[in-house]
């Protein structure tokens, strides 16, 4: 009996063991993480024709909605104004869809941002002929994704919705909130993880993308 009660007490303490580590790398270990934009847009036009201006340059900050290049649209007022007039000598509806058409033909030649962002890249310059080539790129960086590889011990662990915080390597300091919105449903067998994003409001721009990371789930230091 007693050597029963013995083994009994070596299960009980290796299983308090595991649950102990298993907590604590839920809640307390330190992973590797990167912090990425939130997304990359490479920018074109969906029609051809010669770039006549391009407004912004690589480290621009742009707004959602703001004008990043035009094309040249001389040929298309000048037609559709010839157009809406002789429209109008017969037919008023006609001639009002022929506005219509011309005022379409110019956005599609107006290119601009559909998000708030940084221009990572320009590719293009006025006097260029681009036809669906890239003229620019820009990266959404408020709010960044994080990128983490999280040990196999942790699955069930990492919910969407939980709180992490995140701490960006040196020579910038501090730690910053985050949420968990996607968990990987699949693992990878040869490196023992599975992958978790987070979603890291970034007010003020004050991160840039590209940075390596440390993140925690669960509590953070203070």
């Amino acid at each position: 009996m007693e050597g029963r009660k013995g083994k009994r007490s070596v299960v009980m303490a290796v299983l308090c063991t595991v649950v102990t580590v298993s907590n604590v790398g839920a809640a307390g270990q330190d992973l590797n993480c990167l912090i990425q934009p939130h997304v990359v847009i490479t920018i074109t036009t969906p029609v051809g024709g010669l770039l006549e201006t391009v407004q912004v340059d690589r480290g621009d900050l742009v707004e959602e909605g703001q004008i990043l290049a035009t094309l040249d649209t001389r040929v298309e007022r000048a037609s559709g104004a010839v157009q809406h007039a002789q429209a109008e000598l017969s037919n008023r509806r006609l001639a009002d869809l022929e506005l219509q058409r011309t005022s379409m033909e110019v956005a599609l030649r107006t290119i601009k941002s559909p998000v708030n962002g940084v221009v990572v890249e320009r590719f293009m310059h006025p006097g260029e002929f681009p036809k669906q080539e890239k003229i620019l790129k820009i990266a959404q960086i408020d709010p960044l994704r994080v990128e983490v590889y999280a040990p196999v011990a942790m699955i069930g662990k990492v919910v969407v919705g939980m709180t992490a915080y995140v701490m960006p390597e040196p020579p910038l300091t501090g730690e910053y909130r985050a949420k968990v919105t996607v968990v990987d449903r699949v693992a990878d067998a040869a490196s023992g993880t599975f992958g978790v994003r987070l979603e890291l409001p970034n007010g003020g721009l004050k991160l840039p993308a590209g940075l390596k990371c440390t993140v925690r789930f669960g509590k953070g230091k203070g």
